[in-house]
């Protein structure tokens, strides 16, 4: 009786091994990560045209182009808060960022598109200044964003500009789609906004998304020609940036000093936070645009 007895605890301890063992072999099978779903194809925001990304600053508590396509920079006055991936650029009345060097991939870029998240509030006394690509023999540079003054607590009065520089030069060489009237931009102060601007240089039509969505724009903010359309003007073409030197995040090419003079008193510096900055040398697509805008809102 006493053997049965030892025999059946035996039998019992060697039984709980198995199952603890079982259990063990589920529980790590179960704890593998789970892979998170595309959006649009894609598994990370990178990966979005990723031949055609010329420069990505992510702000992540330093000033760096992860592309390289523009090097050499000075901060000034910029500190940094929790962006909407890690860390974002959060400017000042003074702060910017002043790089050296631009490389051929951004210089020459024909079609372009410029991504970036903002987090900002209205402002007073002119025009803040995203970020700006310097021309060494004009008042303007050639290609940047500009936040004018809004008479509203919401809506904000967004300029772009591009520039065509050929020979023979062109009447309308350097264009600014603006974002004003009817076409002002809604519901833009106070919260994260993914903003994309694109200009395609074959079908020269310029487009705006804000949190991945296309707006609808009138023809004459998308179509641009090369002089007046009504006097026969053509299509405006691909890009042709020129006297390209340096180029500044939260400021105007003014603020660099020589070539150029001082700073005018309504040329303001960026005050709001900025993260995920991009520049590619293509017009993303639709797709591609919104995949963008939910990839980085899901941290990838």
């Amino acid at each position: 009786m006493k053997k049965n007895k030892y025999i059946f605890l035996f039998s019992s301890v060697i039984a709980m091994q198995l199952f603890v063992s079982c259990n063990e072999d589920s529980i790590d099978k179960d704890n593998v990560p789970i892979p998170y779903e595309s959006i649009g194809g894609y598994e990370n925001s990178d990966e979005i045209a990723k031949d055609h990304l010329v420069t990505k600053f992510s702000f992540d508590g330093n000033i760096a182009d992860s592309k390289n396509g523009i090097t050499g920079g000075v901060a000034t006055d910029v500190t940094y808060e929790a962006g909407i991936k890690g860390e974002a650029y959060k400017g000042s009345p003074t702060a910017f960022i002043a790089y050296n060097n631009v490389s051929s991939s951004v210089i020459n870029v024909k079609s372009i598109s410029v991504s970036m998240w903002i987090k900002t509030e209205t402002h007073t006394g002119g025009a803040q200044s995203l970020f700006m690509l310097p021309k060494k023999t004009d008042f303007w540079g050639n290609i940047f964003s500009l936040i004018e003054q809004s008479n509203s607590n919401t809506s904000m009065f967004l300029k772009n500009h591009i520039q065509k520089d050929v020979t023979p030069s062109i009447p309308w060489a350097g264009q600014f789609p603006e974002h004003n009237g009817d076409n002002i931009l809604k519901n833009m102060y106070g919260a994260w906004k993914h903003v994309v601007w694109t200009y395609n240089g074959t079908s020269s039509t310029y487009s705006i998304y804000i949190d991945g969505v296309k707006l609808d724009l009138p023809a004459t903010i998308s179509k641009r020609y090369a002089s007046d359309p009504l006097t026969g003007g053509g299509p405006y073409g691909e890009l042709a940036n020129s006297e390209v030197s340096k180029f500044i995040i939260g400021g105007y090419q003014q603020h660099l000093g020589a070539p150029w003079g001082n700073a005018d008193g309504w040329m303001l510096h960026y005050t709001g936070l900025m993260d995920e900055f991009r520049i590619y040398d293509v017009a993303l697509a639709d797709n591609e645009v919104t995949a963008l805008y939910k990839l980085e809102k899901d941290n990838r």
